[in-house]
């Protein structure tokens, strides 16, 4: 395929990102604004983490029986953004999140459909490449629109509501050029699969007969009940440890972002040269870093470090993780194995978010809460360690041309600028 069949996945890519940035890490300070304890942030997780790969599997069918992706795109992508009125408008924690997860399962349409159209148009030679240049455009355009939210809050609404309600009407603008967008991509042509009306037998039938795919699912999951363990603690401990707000939510994003954009830029072709395997674990063993920074940090300054840091991981490991999925799975099953990964991930990710929650609200009471965040976080990071080294046992599905620390540190000079490198030769 040439460069300008790309370009219209780039711009939808690049456009979502934009429409989800300018609300979508306020979410969770939006919900402790309206009154959310530990239990009601735990919901809030699973509903915009489980909910959509639940229904990822029957879309996911349904987009490989259809062969309509475009289609399928444009009708999640409009009830995804229609959403937001209502969210403009809900008054508590648990309308909130019956809300966002009705905007959960819209953005469970697009997600299988659009990794479909990505699978068909492209090729094991470059498809950690494109995926590393989409999540690119994705963390470039969540950054912008991050850094234009928080410094129009923080300026112009301070704390009040009115803030919340703007990054939302914000979304909904930005979401009607991504729906437009879907109109110049180009579909490649590909026959609909006739498959059968027995979704539990076929399961167990991808289950057996494709084991690479099996073991990568088996692995994923368990690494993921241990990394959404902490995700209903981090607003505890950014509003009530560390008294945060919209600005300090904001640049905590924008580090994150910053690294990853610049470690997709620098690192994407380390999984082409080192093999996927090897930076996989890497990339969740360095994961580590979120939850053992966030249980000891001091003052916000420490978390600005622990985004920077881990932002790094995160783009490794999101385009390792589509890389090797991409892999694992024959081209007529990629929609539906696609959404059995998210659906096995995400029902870890379901009990991760509410085990967390259900721990702090049992150990507050006996520890006080900065205490009880510690211990949870602890686990979560042993957890990471332990399941990120038996990551190793993977099949290796490309190929290696070296070690990984040779790529790190072909890739590393190879993007210094010439003359910063020749120095290093000499």
């Amino acid at each position: 395929m040439s460069t300008s069949f790309y370009r219209p996945l780039f711009a939808r890519a690049t456009l979502l990102a934009l429409a989800v940035g300018l609300s979508g890490p306020f979410l969770t300070l939006f919900a402790i604004d309206l009154g959310a304890d530990a239990i009601d942030l735990g919901l809030l997780q699973a509903a915009v983490n489980v909910v959509p790969n639940v229904f990822q599997l029957p879309f996911g069918r349904l987009t490989d029986r259809l062969g309509k992706k475009k289609l399928i795109l444009y009708v999640g992508s409009m009830v995804y953004f229609i959403i937001f009125i209502p969210i403009l408008l809900t008054q508590t924690p648990k309308e909130f999140v019956l809300l966002l997860s009705i905007q959960s399962a819209a953005s469970a349409m697009m997600t299988p459909a659009f990794l479909s159209l990505i699978g068909d148009a492209t090729s094991m030679e470059n498809r950690a490449g494109i995926m590393a240049k989409l999540n690119l455009l994705n963390g470039f355009g969540s950054l912008i629109a991050t850094l234009f939210t928080s410094i129009a809050v923080y300026f112009i609404f301070g704390t009040s509501r009115s803030g919340f309600q703007f990054m939302f009407l914000t979304s909904i603008v930005f979401g009607v050029f991504q729906t437009i967008s879907i109109h110049f991509i180009n579909e490649p042509k590909t026959k609909p699969v006739k498959e059968s009306t027995q979704l539990f037998s076929d399961l167990i039938k991808i289950a057996k007969t494709n084991p690479l795919f099996t073991q990568f699912v088996l692995m994923s999951s368990l690494y993921g009940f241990f990394m959404s363990l902490m995700w209903p603690l981090v607003g505890l401990t950014l509003a009530k440890v560390h008294n945060a707000g919209a600005l300090e939510f904001g640049i905590m994003q924008i580090a994150s972002m910053i690294s990853y954009i610049v470690a997709q830029n620098v690192f994407r072709h380390l999984f082409d040269r080192a093999g996927r395997v090897p930076v996989l674990v890497f990339a969740r063993a360095g994961l580590l870093v979120f939850p053992l920074m966030y249980a000891f940090s001091p003052n916000m300054i420490f978390l600005y470090i622990a985004n920077l840091i881990g932002g790094v991981f995160a783009a490794l490991n999101d385009t390792g993780v589509l890389a090797y999925l991409f892999d694992s799975t024959p081209g007529g099953q990629r929609g539906v194995c696609t959404s059995l990964y998210n659906l096995a991930t995400g029902m870890s990710y379901f009990v991760g978010s509410i085990t967390g929650g259900v721990l702090i609200a049992l150990g507050e009471p006996y520890f006080g809460l900065v205490l009880a965040l510690q211990y949870v976080y602890l686990i979560s990071v042993f957890g990471r360690l332990a399941i990120a080294v038996m990551h190793q046992r993977l099949i290796e599905t490309k190929k290696s041309e070296t070690t990984l620390r040779n790529a790190l540190i072909e890739e590393l000079r190879s993007s210094l600028p010439r003359r910063t490198r020749d120095q290093s030769t000499e």
